[in-house]
């Protein structure tokens, strides 16, 4: 089969339909260059083409749910199934995709990880369209947009499912919400919300970047930044009555998926029970009710959200985290105290840091930003920043792609490798002599380096080895106190100022 052939059929499909010729001129050429073809002037820096095509046998699949990819996919000839899966439910068949169909605009749209695994039913090919041309296209043409649009709002099921705040929800209710819920596109600058204003709405970024800002000492302060496939507004379904805490704008183009106060109203217990519950952990409410209750501390009242975050700075950040080397008799403890109270025994403190004066060393923990720039990095919504101020992990969402060890300038974010799995379970007959051993369970293979799955990291193609999760410190979320800080025998641990750090510099 010639590339003409393909092209030709991509063209012809109903997604180019009326497309402006420049748009398709371009099209044209990125196939030529993925078919080497293309005549390069002779200054220009060769590179891949943002179009293949690819033919596919009975039964092979084209994108595996849970694949780090950023290409619409265009079936030309053949049939395509859909299914995604979740953890304790059955399997979802979600439709097929017959010529002249599409898939794949989340991903393209956001990197967001496949949302579902695509499979061949008998022979079939497909071209697929690289981001970078997606968003050209989506952008310049309101044509391909809508088209675009109208296929994702009837696929909006698939990304809900995925989603930190959907993905306990039964098949009915998802559905409930999908047919309830509404897409939003916000031009660079545009406000979508005030602070103050009644919070009657969830919102799911599709696409582009919402700032989240406060009104203090007459300027703008800015508390959290929601990309691609982020969450906000889950305090309006966890609170009967809330308000917006700050106000939410677009940093650039934006796209956005609203799910009315009404939707989740209608749906039916106990699945308004699980969206509450997910709400309330995605916004650390579990936090701010411990410490309405008295058990998380003495601060004595419940704490509004956001509210510690502005006027507070945090309950226990805003500080440096000091080791005084004086008084340090290295036991070790604040690091076995880190790795007792987080469930993957992991530790998120390090002794290693900058040393500021004789016998003080600023260890290299998190600060927790003001402007977090670990968050503004993350292309996977993995970031989140919680009402007492902590800017923490959403590990369901990581895909251990490193861009926000890149991106914080204090170094204080790692790459731990993933736990291996855990030993399988025997049956009692591999404990017989002679013959136990055929029914002896083998470990799961880990997999090679070769063979690993790769991120990609933004626009730039640039690619990483998913070789574990992030960490950092987090402050001992969920706890009254820093084990750190609290276990140390000495003091010799201790959350400071880090004004202060540099006064007590000798010869100063």
């Amino acid at each position: 089969m010639t590339t003409e052939e393909p092209l030709d059929k991509l063209l012809a499909t109903p997604l180019f339909a009326d497309v402006g010729d420049e748009l398709l001129d371009a099209v044209r050429t990125e196939a030529a260059i993925t078919a080497g073809t293309h005549e390069w002037p002779a200054t220009a820096a060769r590179r891949a083409g943002f179009v293949r095509f690819q033919t596919l046998a009975d039964g092979e699949e084209i994108v595996r749910q849970g694949d780090l990819t950023t290409e619409l996919l265009v079936v030309l000839d053949g049939t395509l199934a859909s299914v995604q899966s979740r953890g304790g439910r059955e399997v979802h068949q979600h439709k097929t995709f017959g010529p002249g169909t599409w898939f794949g605009e989340v991903s393209a749209h956001s990197h967001h990880p496949a949302l579902a695994t695509w499979r061949a039913r008998g022979p079939a090919s497909v071209a697929a369209i690289e981001a970078r041309l997606f968003t050209r296209l989506y952008a310049e043409d309101e044509t391909f947009r809508g088209r675009i649009d109208t296929g994702y709002r009837d696929n909006l099921g698939l990304h809900l499912r995925a989603s930190s705040l959907c993905r306990d929800l039964d098949d009915t209710a998802v559905q409930q919400l999908q047919q309830q819920a509404e897409l939003v596109t916000l031009d660079e600058g545009s406000v979508l919300v005030q602070a103050g204003a009644p919070a009657d709405t969830f919102w799911l970024v599709r696409a582009g970047a919402i700032a989240c800002t406060v009104a203090v000492d007459g300027s703008e302060r800015t508390l959290a930044f929601y990309k691609g496939n982020a969450t906000f507004g889950e305090h309006a379904i966890a609170a009967d009555g809330s308000t917006w805490p700050a106000t939410f704008k677009a940093l650039m183009r934006t796209a956005l998926v609203a799910i009315p106060k009404s939707a989740w109203q209608r749906l039916a217990e106990p699945a308004r029970g699980d969206l509450r519950s997910a709400a309330n952990r995605l916004i650390g409410r579990a936090d701010v009710d411990a410490v309405a209750s008295g058990s998380a501390g003495p601060l004595g009242q419940a704490l509004d959200e956001l509210h510690v975050m502005v006027e507070r700075e945090s309950v226990k950040g805003g500080r440096a985290l000091v080791i005084d080397r004086g008084k340090c008799v290295r036991c070790n403890m604040c690091v076995e105290s880190c790795v007792s109270v987080h469930d993957d025994h992991v530790p998120r403190l390090s002794k290693m840091g900058t040393t500021v004066a004789t016998d003080e060393v600023l260890v290299t923990a998190c600060y927790h930003c003001e402007l977090p720039q670990c968050m503004l990095s993350c292309e996977y919504a993995a970031i989140r920043r919680d009402p007492q101020g902590r800017v923490r992990f959403e590990y369901d969402n990581c895909v251990g792609c490193a861009s926000c060890i890149d991106g914080c300038p204090y170094g204080v974010i790692r790459l731990v490798e993933p736990a291996p799995p855990p030993p399988p379970i025997q049956p009692l007959l591999a404990s017989l002599p002679i013959v136990g051993k055929w029914f002896r369970r083998e470990a799961p293979a880990t997999p090679s380096p070769s063979t690993a799955p790769t991120a990609s990291c933004g626009a730039g193609g640039k690619v990483n080895q998913v070789s574990g999760k992030t960490v950092k410190c987090d402050l001992c979320a969920g706890l009254p106190f820093e084990a750190c800080v609290y276990n140390c025998p000495t003091s010799a641990i201790t959350r400071r100022q880090p004004q202060s750090l540099f006064g007590n510099r000798r010869g100063l």
